[in-house]
């Protein structure tokens, strides 16, 4: 299954951590695998192109871990855009994607 893990302070998503296999199907034809992975590298791209202070992490596990220490518009857009569409994957394939939401007060 894959794991999405969000760390929000207040409304602000601080950390997004993407992780693990749907296995909906044989390797090469999973389309759910297929479609978080779209989803991720979309939003890692709009990350880069903005060239904003979060740290990326990504892993060949698979892992992808988008940190953000500093709060601002377009990393708070990235990863709320990014939060949307993997809710979207998670109410068709809930079997195989799990979104877990952690609030944090500092």
């Amino acid at each position: 299954m894959i794991q999405v893990k969000v760390t929000k302070v207040g409304k602000s998503i601080t950390e997004l951590e993407v992780s693990g296999h749907a296995y909906s199907g044989e390797p090469g034809f999973d389309l759910v695998c297929a479609g978080v992975s779209s989803i991720t590298t979309g939003a890692l791209n709009g990350f880069y192109e903005l060239d904003n202070q979060c740290e990326l992490i990504m892993t060949d596990d698979p892992f992808i871990k988008i940190k953000c220490e500093e709060v601002n518009k377009d990393n708070q857009l990235l990863l709320n855009f990014l939060l949307i569409q993997l809710k979207t994957v998670e109410e068709v394939h809930s079997e195989h994607l799990q979104i877990t939401v952690k609030e944090e007060f500092r």
